[in-house]
């Protein structure tokens, strides 16, 4: 018997309720992360943190081409003027860029680490410091390889090819006059910029790649934290709502025997199988199940 037949507020769908209030602890959480990440808009949040991360590099390089001048070494080839500026910046960004991208492939590494391992996953979640200092240890080592790395590379001398392409680039730019005249603009409004202003301007040239690095760093722990927030919230939702419609149920079928019991003849059945021997001498009953009980044991035999 459907309860939609006497309170019209039911919709009868018993298989979806049921679904629900027996579903496990697991199943819960997936439900949960899948309907945080369905509203989190992970995409765009990932698209902000990755291009403050990646303006670093590039902030790097502007800040060391802007304050650094005079002779310089690229691919073995030595160069002056803006072509130095040029090639310092190239080196610092082009540091920072593969810095950036070893300690971005150990990110990866323990993300699938973390899938992949139940026992990693368990230690990331019950110690996150721990991990996180971990983390911070061995993206530190990455960064120090990666020096290493490119000071043994300096210390090598490029292909001829290489050289050559330097000399002329290095050419081009210090002789091209777009390039000279955009220099000679930038000199005469450094000029009038008054010296208060030219230092918090230098200043902040100099810390903007840590400070767009800093900014990723935040957005994606700020980002986390609320995704976070927002799963708990979706999991206890679940939760109270299996617990709700748990209560509900057990409310319907009250009603429901309720019900039943004001029809006469089901009161009478009811009432036949709570007392089956009403009427029945006792001690007769008994004794004609001990004589079947007898009869069968024969019948074995």
């Amino acid at each position: 018997m459907q309860i939609s037949a006497i309170n019209p507020n039911f919709q009868g769908k018993r298989d979806r309720i049921d679904e629900l209030i027996n579903l496990n602890d697991s199943t819960v959480q997936r439900i949960a992360y899948e309907k945080t990440l369905s509203r989190s808009n992970e995409k765009k949040h990932n698209l902000i943190t990755n291009g403050l991360i990646a303006a670093s590099p590039v902030a790097a390089g502007l800040s060391e081409a802007v304050f650094n001048s005079g002779k310089t070494k690229i691919f073995s080839k030595e160069v002056s003027g803006l072509a130095a500026r040029f090639a310092n910046g190239l080196k610092v960004g082009g540091l920072w860029g593969a810095s950036l991208a070893a300690i971005g492939l150990l990110g990866i590494a323990k993300a699938e680490l973390v899938k992949a391992s139940p026992d990693v996953r368990k230690f990331d979640s019950q110690h996150p410091l721990l991990s996180l200092g971990t983390m911070l240890a061995a993206g530190f080592g990455a960064v120090t390889l990666v020096n290493k790395g490119a000071m043994k590379l300096a210390t090598k001398e490029a292909p001829k090819f290489m050289q050559k392409a330097t000399k002329k680039v290095a050419k081009f730019v210090n002789n091209n006059k777009l390039i000279t005249g955009m220099k000679n603009g930038v000199k005469k409004a450094v000029a009038k910029t008054p010296e208060p202003l030219k230092n918090l301007a230098g200043t902040a040239l100099s810390w903007s790649p840590h400070i767009l690095l800093l900014g990723g760093v935040l957005h994606s722990l700020s980002h986390g934290a609320a995704v976070n927030r927002e799963f708990a919230k979706n999991y206890n939702d679940i939760k109270e709502k299996q617990l709700n419609l748990a209560k509900a149920r057990q409310r319907e079928l009250v009603m429901e025997n309720d019900f039943l019991k004001t029809d006469e003849q089901n009161r009478e059945d009811l009432e036949l199988l709570n007392n089956p021997m009403a009427d029945l001498p006792a001690d007769v009953v008994d004794k004609a199940a001990n004589k079947s009980a007898g009869i069968h044991e024969d019948l074995d035999v």
